[in-house]
């Protein structure tokens, strides 16, 4: 009889336990989780984790610094961590395909925050605390592991479908992640050198494909393009005009709707792009001014031998507001978009010496170059 009311209490003590510990897998607040931890303390235990947690959620180093001598925070990570893995599983199969990665990041913010707080205040003790804070997120406790296990599955996440949002989504994303990132430094975990490059990456792959798509498209309106044979008169000056694009590019609507092509990626850039990818978006854009020359002279050797005299000069006309027209405009943008004061200040240089490394030049006479061979030879 006795051995049998022993047998009842281990087995009413493990299912305690049990509950106890299932109860960390649901959403619950400091004091409740406080708790139920000062329970388990209580009754005296002391949990070891398994090879599978360890290898989960690795411990800390021999030799390092940590608050922590048995395995109760493995345990505690371990219940957390599939309550936080619950929660993404319910957004991933309730939220809208618009809305699904606000709210991944936003549970990311919110839940990843709680549960680092409540293991700091659980696990370290104000004596503790001011030992082992920076040690805590350093990259060799359970906690840092985990932490950095979860930040590498969101930027998983945000690489694979950070190219299908929108402008506008984009743009919101970016903020979310960085209002994240600010959240998670104020404890010791800034997740920036993860989670800047990704968006990074994925500005300048945006960026390469905008212009490769103007380019294509440029390339293909110039292959149905047909030189009018009526004169062109210049138009005059329109003082209202002056901050838009010039009107002589509206006489050519291959370079029209190339102008805008531009713009339209540069303004993709404008609001969300860092200023250190400002010598790709140069060297970009210098490259898509190349090709779209190739492509006019290209056209000009295909289509010469049936030009007329007056086609031949409004031809001339067009390479000549590509070069003076389309070219300085982007150019002003481009230099309005980043800010030459506001690089030279990143780099720590004076504007001059901005200037001369020529980062954010576009050399005009260089890139127009094949073309004055077609303009001098009809000006002849």
């Amino acid at each position: 009889m006795f051995q049998n009311t022993t047998s009842e209490i281990i087995t009413l003590w493990f299912e305690t336990l049990y509950h106890l510990f299932n109860q960390l897998r649901y959403d619950l607040p400091l004091p409740q989780c406080l708790q139920i931890l000062g329970y388990l303390r209580r009754a005296n235990t002391v949990y070891k984790s398994t090879e599978d947690e360890h290898g989960q959620f690795p411990s800390s180093k021999t030799g390092s610094n940590t608050s922590i001598s048995d395995g109760l925070h493995l345990h505690f990570l371990k219940a957390r961590n599939a309550w936080f893995e619950k929660a993404l599983d319910d957004a991933k199969n309730n939220e809208s395909s618009e809305k699904y990665l606000r709210r991944i990041v936003e549970l990311h913010r919110i839940h990843l925050f709680n549960v680092l707080t409540q293991h700091k205040s659980i696990f370290l003790s104000d004596a503790q605390e001011s030992k082992v804070k920076d040690d805590e997120l350093s990259g060799t406790s359970a906690l840092s592991c985990w932490l950095k296990q979860k930040v590498e599955l969101l930027a998983q996440i945000l690489n694979q479908d950070l190219l299908r949002e929108d402008e506008s989504s984009f743009e919101s994303l970016l903020n979310q992640c960085m209002y994240l990132c600010l959240s998670f430094g104020r404890v010791g975990g800034d997740m920036r050198s993860v989670l800047t490059p990704l968006f990074r990456n994925i500005m300048l792959t945006q960026l390469h494909s905008g212009l490769e798509k103007a380019n294509s498209h440029f390339d293909n309106q110039m292959k149905s393009y047909k030189v009018s044979s009526i004169k062109n008169v210049p138009r005059p000056v329109n003082e209202n005009m002056i901050q838009g694009p010039p009107e002589n590019l509206l006489d050519y609507y291959p370079l029209a709707e190339y102008c805008n092509g531009l713009l339209t990626v540069l303004n993709s850039l404008r609001v969300t792009a860092p200023l250190n990818i400002v010598k790709e978006v140069y060297n970009a854009f210098r490259k898509s001014f190349e090709k779209a020359v190739q492509i006019l002279v290209a056209f000009y050797h295909k289509e010469q031998q049936g030009f007329a005299d007056i086609e031949r000069q409004n031809f001339v006309l067009f390479c000549v507001s590509f070069c003076e027209d389309l070219i300085p405009h982007i150019t002003k943008c481009l230099s309005q978009s980043f800010p030459s004061t506001q690089i030279a200040e990143l780099l720590g240089v004076t504007l001059t010496v901005l200037q001369e490394s020529k980062i954010l030049y576009i050399d005009q006479i260089s890139i127009s170059e094949p073309l004055n061979g077609i303009i001098n030879h009809v000006n002849n």
